[in-house]
């Protein structure tokens, strides 16, 4: 009265459950490549993403413009050989010589440790930048309320995920012997109900996985 093969795999898949619309979102729900959630399953960031590297790309081009004046040529402070622009506390800054820095107009957001150099807000990017930041975080609380839903729609399902992950951590367990098996030229016992053990030839695991030949391992009948 031999049982006949692989009985249990199929009972294990068979528990198994995918609620379609959950793999389906979660399937699209990211970027790949960089994880984040993607734009086009939520069109609301991507039009929020949109809109911030415009904002960003104007900002800039005034910025350039700014520079580009030979009157701001003597004020900058670069003599060191710094960067043109950086940023402070999420806004843009240019680098002007304290001497000038009432006649460039704008906000001094910080100075270096020599007190000779101010890092000074343009006025013409201080609206534009506001807004930026005000578009910045309607992305952030975008973004927070959709992981919300996401989070929300996996604890609804979370039994059959649970359920799920430890009937494929058993089958990866299965795949794993007989990948082992293989590798080691294993064979499948025959298993009844007897209760009666009875290899013949058998060989430790252990040994062969040394790196020891199968003619180096001297098999036993047990």
């Amino acid at each position: 009265n031999k049982l006949p093969p692989f009985v249990e795999l199929p009972k294990l898949v068979q528990s198994m459950h995918v609620d379609d619309e959950l793999l389906r979102i979660l399937s699209n729900a990211f970027e790949e490549g960089t994880g984040r959630l993607d734009g086009t399953t939520f069109p609301s960031l991507g039009r929020l993403r949109a809109s911030i590297r415009f904002m960003k790309r104007d900002i800039l081009e005034t910025v350039d413009s700014i520079l580009a004046k030979p009157s701001m040529r003597d004020k900058l402070a670069v003599e060191s050989g710094g960067a043109l622009t950086m940023e402070i506390n999420g806004r843009l800054v240019i680098p002007i010589q304290r001497k000038y820095q009432m006649s460039v107009g704008g906000i001094v957001h910080d100075a270096s440790r020599s007190g000779k150099t101010c890092y000074v807000e343009p006025t013409e990017i201080t609206g534009p930048t506001n807004e930026l930041r005000r578009v910045e975080a309607e992305l952030r609380s975008e973004e927070s309320r959709i992981w919300r839903e996401l989070t929300e729609m996996i604890d609804k399902h979370r039994p059959s995920i649970e359920r799920n992950v430890a009937c494929l951590g058993q089958l990866d367990v299965v795949l794993a012997r007989a990948k082992l098996g293989r590798r080691l030229s294993g064979v499948i016992p025959n298993v009844g109900t007897e209760g009666v053990v009875h290899v013949c030839d058998a060989k430790h695991p252990v040994l062969l996985l040394r790196g020891l030949g199968k003619d180096a391992v001297v098999g036993s009948d047990v």
